[in-house]
């Protein structure tokens, strides 16, 4: 069976196309320009339009003679959060709303102080009141004057789906990280929708990948696929990256790091913290509890575009080991989710001297982020105990150097996937479920004997220990702290 599998994610379109027999055969991304996606607002039809891009590009791979290859199911990925306004005939009238759209932030600090209101959300959806989450962009909507009693509401992804498919479906996946599903029955949250003032029938029917809708013509012509081809509802990066990491049984922990970064633990209930600083959400069958950060990959972009405009990354790390004098860094340009769920939170170089030049403040920029992860992966295992195993995917595979940063730092052993995209063999999985060739999303275990183990290094581990003190102070001393 032949699954291809498309992602829309924050910063980029992907498409693979896997094969049972063979596994990953084609795999390819199509960066978004500015103009498609900037700031934390995304046009859904530009993101679709590369979707499909990178889709032609991954299937044009295969093409023998100018024949295309055979696709047995199409399987779809999106980001967790987003948030887009459809006029009634089902046309965007608004761009899709991400996770680091920060518009709701003051609304939200609101809310925090509301202790009540707080525990009251956080206690029936798995979700803090925070900016990122779609639930808050619709009240920051109608503050802004928004009359949206007659719009619908739909995710990236299952926009995609729709386009496709002509289904206005969501799955409870995507909309449990929304904060509008309520984590017991997994069905919108009736009291949720009318603290907010909307109605059901404004949101997409929920469905799962067991029922997959067929290609229509329409969206056949944008595929270049036979309609009719069975395609797999959109679900969650976050949530398809467990899969696709071969954590889909509880024990082994999923961190990502990519534009942000996310940690991830599969549990057979619900799993909340008393200080409110873990989420937890649905994933395609069980539940995912763990903590999410909004500086990651795009705080190092951040640093090279800005402050070493010219420098590889390569020359920026060279000889990292030998750095010992360094600054502290705060990775808040885009304000903070877990575990303090601070939009207000602020980034910034401390203890900044002299001497320090490019390369101590990159050791920096890339230690900060890690801190940061360090700080969630303490609260996730005071709440659900120690993992057994730890596999890392995303763009920090790219860079040993990092790597072995985050073994020392957690002080644990990791495994790293050698394909960066788990989250589209997620989807994939997903697809080959829904075909019935494995039984469950949990059976897939593709490419797992290619993880690649990096251990913790006892003798930096004081070192480590030492900085995030130093960054444990000056998080307490920053704004919200």
């Amino acid at each position: 069976m032949r699954v291809l599998a498309i992602e829309s994610s924050t910063s980029s379109a992907k498409a693979l196309i896997f094969d049972s027999d063979k596994g990953i055969v084609s795999a390819c991304e199509e960066p978004y320009p500015t103009s498609v996606s900037e700031n934390g607002r995304s046009d859904p039809r530009g993101v679709l339009e590369y979707s499909c891009r990178a889709a032609a590009q991954a299937l044009g791979a295969l093409c023998a003679g100018g024949k295309k290859p055979e696709i047995d199911a199409v399987s779809l990925c999106g980001v967790w959060q987003g948030l887009c306004v459809l006029s009634g005939d089902m046309e965007p009238c608004s761009p899709v709303y991400s996770w680091n759209f920060t518009g709701a932030a003051p609304l939200c600090a609101r809310l925090r102080r509301d202790r009540e209101r707080t525990e009251w959300l956080y206690r029936r959806t798995g979700c803090m009141p925070h900016s990122g989450y779609p639930r808050h962009v619709i009240q920051y909507l109608r503050q802004e004057g928004a009359e949206l009693s007659d719009k619908r509401f739909i995710t990236q992804g299952a926009y995609n789906f729709y386009r496709l498919t002509g289904c206005y479906e969501e799955t409870a996946c995507m909309q449990s990280g929304g904060g509008l599903v309520s984590l017991t029955s997994g069905d919108y949250d009736a009291e949720i929708l009318d603290w907010l003032g909307i109605r059901r029938e404004q949101l997409g029917q929920l469905t799962g990948y067991r029922s997959p809708r067929p290609l229509s013509a329409a969206g056949a012509g944008l595929l270049g696929l036979p309609a009719g081809t069975p395609v797999v509802p959109a679900h969650a990066d976050g949530a398809l990256n467990q899969i696709g990491n071969y954590a889909a049984g509880g024990g082994v922990m999923t961190l990502s790091v990519g534009t942000s970064g996310a940690l991830r633990l599969a549990a057979d209930q619900p799993a909340l913290s008393d200080n409110h600083a873990l989420w937890c959400y649905r994933g395609a069958d069980a539940y995912l509890t763990g903590a999410a950060t909004s500086g990651a990959g795009n705080c190092i972009g951040w640093f090279r575009d800005k402050m070493a405009a010219g420098c590889s990354y390569g020359e920026l790390e060279d000889a990292a080991d030998e750095l010992t004098e360094l600054p502290v860094f705060l990775p808040f340009l885009y304000g903070e989710r877990s575990p303090g769920w601070r939009d207000d939170r602020r980034g910034a170089f401390r203890e900044l001297l002299p001497q320090h030049g490019l390369r101590e403040m990159y050791k920096a920029v890339q230690m900060g982020v890690l801190f940061h992860l360090k700080q969630c992966f303490d609260v996730l295992r005071e709440s659900c105990g120690t993992p057994s195993e730890i596999i890392v995917s995303g763009g920090i595979t790219k860079s040993e150097v990092w790597l072995r940063m985050l073994a020392d730092i957690f002080e644990q052993d990791i495994l790293v996937s050698d394909f960066p995209h788990a989250s589209m063999l997620g989807a994939a999985a997903l697809g080959l479920a829904a075909g019935g060739v494995i039984g469950d999303p949990a059976d897939f275990a593709w490419g797992k004997d290619r993880l690649i183990l990096i251990r913790s290094r006892e003798e930096k581990q004081p070192f480590y220990c030492s900085h995030y003190r130093k960054y444990m102070d000056a998080y307490g001393e920053s704004a919200g702290g």
